[in-house]
C-alpha cells in the first residue's frame, strides 16, 4: 500500500473523505427509506443498476476480505467444533482412565488381600501338616523303641542257657 492510498484511507477512517459507494448506499437507502419507490414506481432496473454500481466500485480487496471475513468465521467454527470434540473426547478418556485408574487399584486390592488370605492358609496348612508329621513321628519313635525293646529282649534270651524241662 502507497502512502497516497494510506492517507486516504486514513481519511476515510476519520470521516474527512467519503468514499464513492458509500455515496451510493446512501442514495440507495434514501430511495429505499422514503416511499418514492411505491409512489413513482422506480423500476428495478434504476434499483438493479445502483446495485450493480456499487459492485463495480467495491475494490477488489473488499471483496476478497468480505470472502476471507466469511471463509475465517467457517474456518473459526470448524476449529471451535474441533477444539470441543477433542476436549470431549479428553473427558471421555479421562473418565475411562479414571474408572480403570479405580478398577486397578481395587484389583491391587483383592489380589493383595487374597495372597494375604492365601499365605495364612499355607501357614496354617503347613503347622497342621508338622504337627501331623510331629506325631507320626512320636508314633514311629514309640515303636522303634518298642521293637528295640523286643529285639534286646530276644538277644538277651538267646544268651540264656535253655532250661531243659524233665520230662516225665
Amino acid at each position: 500500500m502507497t502512502d497516497k492510498e494510506d492517507i486516504n484511507f486514513k481519511n476515510i477512517i476519520n470521516g474527512e473523505m467519503k468514499v464513492e459507494y458509500v455515496d451510493n448506499l446512501e442514495v440507495l437507502r434514501e430511495k429505499l427509506d422514503s416511499n418514492s419507490i411505491l409512489k413513482n414506481r422506480t423500476s428495478n432496473k434504476e434499483l438493479i443498476a445502483i446495485v450493480d454500481n456499487l459492485i463495480d466500485i467495491l475494490p477488489v480487496e473488499m471483496r476478497t476480505a468480505r470472502w476471507l471475513v466469511r471463509e475465517q468465521d467457517t474456518f473459526l467454527n470448524e476449529a471451535k467444533e474441533e477444539s470441543q470434540n477433542i476436549i470431549n473426547n479428553a473427558k471421555r478418556e479421562s473418565e475411562t482412565l479414571i474408572s480403570n485408574s479405580y478398577v486397578l487399584q481395587e484389583a491391587v486390592i483383592e489380589a493383595n488381600t487374597l495372597i494375604k488370605q492365601a499365605e495364612k492358609e499355607a501357614q496354617a496348612y503347613r503347622l497342621k501338616i508338622e504337627d501331623e508329621m510331629d506325631a507320626l513321628f512320636i508314633d514311629l519313635q514309640s515303636k522303634l523303641e518298642q521293637l528295640n525293646s523286643y529285639i534286646e529282649n530276644e538277644k538277651n534270651s538267646l544268651r540264656k542257657p535253655r532250661e531243659i524241662i524233665n520230662p516225665e
